[in-house]
């Protein structure tokens, strides 16, 4: 039964990567690109691995468990969870921009960082398969929690490079982060004693995730022919397959100095 549930949870995921993959055939490195958002959510898992182990020692040795239960999961849950999650999640998302090859655009951004998502949780989704039952395994592959995570991180950092404005890049990282975060902080079973609230916000929070799957439908389908979400937020330069560098066309009447991505390059 679990594996049939399992099996369930996969076809939201599943469906969004062919469509995503099947949106523009035209576009010469898309597809490559769509291919590899979902193989770095997949890699962000082990990635994840070395630094959930450096934080878990930490908290033995400060003895953790030992303070108060409200510090206690602010640090497994928001900390261990929400905030290294999101940053690998992020790193990975980043180094697909980094690595591409493609002429990609804000729906390309955004489309990249949901599968980035929906690649972490599909082998996430193999862990919970044997932690939990098989209605909160559909649960989650219906709601797409990481996959809507990415998706607000992928239109916000798209919107940082569209505005060239430094606040959405924060955005972009933060937003996910407190959503992450004070979901699994509510949801944690410590608290299932405190009050019916530590019940209703995750529940109220996986609703919002299942909203977001219908906003990014619509995103999606409304701005296909939309100019500012289909232009080119590549660099004027991009240095990824050779040291000397390969000229992309900057968009028109565009200045190709004033590129806010090219400072997110040289921090990389």
């Amino acid at each position: 039964m679990i594996f049939l549930a399992f099996a369930a949870s996969l076809i939201p995921a599943l469906a969004v990567y062919l469509i995503f993959r099947k949106r523009q055939p035209e576009k010469e490195g898309y597809a490559a690109d769509i291919k590899t958002s979902l193989i770095n959510g997949i890699k962000s898992t082990f990635l994840l691995l070395p630094f959930a182990l450096a934080f878990h020692i930490i908290g033995t040795l400060i003895k953790i468990n030992d303070v108060n239960i409200w510090i206690r999961q602010l640090y497994k849950d928001v900390f261990m969870a929400g905030f290294l999650e999101e940053a690998v999640k992020m790193v990975m998302f980043r180094k697909v921009l980094k690595k591409s090859s493609c002429e990609y655009s804000w729906l390309d951004v955004t489309a990249y960082a949901v599968l980035v998502g929906l690649g972490f949780e599909t082998l996430e989704a193999i862990v919970y398969a044997f932690m939990t039952n098989p209605a909160q395994v559909i649960v989650r592959g219906i709601t797409m929690m990481h996959g809507m995570f990415q998706f607000i991180m992928g239109y916000f950092y798209a919107k940082g490079l569209y505005t060239k404005k430094k606040i959405y890049f924060v955005l972009s990282f933060m937003l996910p982060f407190l959503y992450h975060g004070t979901y699994d902080y509510m949801l944690a079973e410590e608290f299932s004693g405190y009050g019916d609230i530590f019940a209703f916000v995750p529940v109220t929070l996986a609703l919002l995730s299942l909203i977001l799957v219908f906003v990014m439908i619509r995103f999606f389908r409304k701005n296909r022919d939309v100019e500012k979400f289909n232009v080119s937020l590549r660099p004027a330069i991009q240095a990824a397959g050779d040291e000397t560098g390969t000229e992309i066309p900057p968009r028109q009447n565009e200045d190709v100095t004033d590129n806010p991505y090219t400072e997110q390059n040289e921090v990389q």
